[in-house]
């Protein structure tokens, strides 16, 4: 079967007119919202069924292990011990299943190295969204056990483990986000406004995932081909793929967020924003608010507040010093935690060293903000990019021996190495095979990143001009002709093998 991803034009022509269209019938005809429910359930399980063989046998496993602790978690007294053991048995059976997939090879290749072993790993194939849809069912049991999540019936809970819009790459949701507002009849959530804005963030999307990031991303893999085969790159070139790939990165998750929320609100569901113009942040910890702002929620509430605020009390009753209180409560919590947002995204030593550099140049930027060190925003926006986009090597680079040609070229350490006609001449965009349209292509990718209206802005954070100052859309024929061209012109580069690069997470 051909996978069903946003951009393939099964799901454009056929899967998504089919269920929308489904739905509305059904939330229509009937004031029952049972129907409804079971006919976007049976849809989110026949879209990751066609995903891969075997991989709907873990979802549905994990949905149905995940409520019926969940159940057995709100069954018992809030104090009691047996309810803090029904949280760890959650956790820890949900970071079992994760492990079991996604870091058995590394660890079994990490045992091999340092005591000269022959441990095999298991031959399991990683399922696509395994990490998002753990985390978001970890991330209900942690706020029902503090009270911040209602009891869900059944499909409720059937519908959030599994819904297609989020459950292969996000946005990583909260229980409130997606059981609440089914409490509200789904005919009082949809209609025209919200088919007509969700349509739009669509297109807009599918137009970055298309055309943006897919037209960037020849630039990045040819950087990575000569590396990995430890060629010359040169400054210049190094710097020009990592750019190509900041940018398709960007593009790809962004596109694939947009297309998630406009198909959430296009369904009722107004699910949490992801992206902010994060190129456009002055800082690192800027940074991390505005990408990815789902993840950075997650890790902050559940990961780096808790160690936090556990060293904040013992440097309370210990009388710390300020120095020591600052490095204990603010550096160490944020690299701990951004080493395990590296491991969240891979199984590689590659992952590790990138959340590393993540969260000592958090570390820095939380001491330069505590001891209230001023920098002009020009500054800060060049070291922040400078940072992350020498980090992403790692990020990117299949090995660390790969990522480091890339790095010592980048910062003058390694050979001069070709031309960039000589080294990204033969990387074609829209048919262009000479290097100044290459450079432009990047260059133009970046001014739009860094200083074009993101789509929250262009159609409001009510997601539709609703009382929105900021927001420029409103439904007129000029929205509707600009929006069909967008979506036409994405349409004619859509449809191609061309997976988003958050399924491999």
């Amino acid at each position: 079967m051909t996978a069903l991803t946003f951009n393939s034009y099964l799901f454009l022509f056929a899967f998504l007119p089919v269920v929308i269209a489904g739905f509305y019938l059904l939330t229509r005809v009937t004031n029952k919202q049972a129907p409804a429910l079971i006919w976007l359930i049976a849809a989110s399980l026949f879209f990751y069924a066609v995903q891969g063989p075997g991989y709907l046998v873990i979802l549905v496993a994990s949905v149905l292990g995940n409520f019926a602790i969940l159940w057995l978690l709100l069954r018992q007294d809030p104090n009691s011990a047996g309810r803090k053991w029904t949280l760890a048995l959650g956790i820890v059976a949900n970071l079992a299943l994760l492990a079991t997939y996604k870091y058995t090879g590394f660890l079994a290749e990490n045992i091999n190295t340092l005591l000269g072993t022959q441990l095999k790993p298991l031959p399991l194939v990683y399922p696509i969204g395994l990490s998002f849809y753990t985390f978001i069912q970890i991330g209900y049991l942690i706020d029902a056990h503090a009270g911040q999540a209602k009891r869900p019936t059944f499909l409720k809970y059937l519908l959030f483990g599994t819904f297609f819009p989020y459950v292969t790459a996000g946005p990583l949701v909260r229980s409130g986000e997606v059981v609440d507002p089914m409490d509200t009849p789904a005919r009082e959530r949809t209609g025209g406004q919200q088919l007509a804005v969700g349509a739009t963030m669509f297109a807009m999307g599918l137009f970055k995932k298309a055309v943006l990031a897919d037209s960037v991303a020849p630039y990045a893999t040819s950087l990575f081909q000569f590396a990995g085969a430890h060629e010359n790159i040169g400054v210049a070139n190094a710097w020009i793929g990592m750019l190509a790939y900041t940018l398709q990165l960007y593009f790809d998750f962004s596109g694939y967020t947009d297309m998630a929320l406009g198909i959430g609100l296009m369904l009722g569901f107004k699910l949490p924003v992801n992206f902010d113009t994060p190129l456009r942040a002055t800082s690192i910890i800027d940074f991390w608010r505005r990408w990815h702002i789902t993840m950075t929620r997650w890790f902050t509430d559940y990961i780096y507040t808790p160690i936090a605020a556990n060293f904040m009390r013992r440097s309370v009753r210990k009388s710390w010093s300020t120095a020591l209180r600052v490095l204990a409560v603010l550096c160490l919590p944020a690299i701990v935690t951004f080493l395990l947002v590296g491991l969240w995204h891979g199984s590689g030593w590659g992952f590790v060293i990138w959340g590393g550099i993540q969260g000592a140049a958090m570390a820095v930027n939380l001491i330069w903000r505590e001891v209230k060190l001023r920098m002009p925003s020009i500054l800060g926006w060049l070291l922040m990019m400078l940072v992350f986009v020498s980090s992403l090597t790692f990020f990117r680079a299949p090995t660390v021996d790969t990522a480091l040609v890339v790095l010592r070229s980048m910062w003058f350490l390694g050979p001069a190495g070709n031309t960039p006609g000589q080294f990204f001449g033969t990387a074609k965009v829209f048919g262009a095979v000479t290097v100044v349209p290459s450079l432009l292509w990047v260059f133009g990718l970046m001014l739009i990143a860094v200083f074009f209206r993101n789509t929250q802005q262009m159609l409001g954070n009510g997601f539709g001009g609703i009382s929105e100052k900021a927001a420029i859309w409103q439904p007129s024929m000029r929205w509707a002709v600009g929006t069909a061209l967008v979506a036409a012109t994405a349409l004619v580069f859509a449809g191609g093998a061309s997976p988003f690069l958050y399924y491999r997470f």
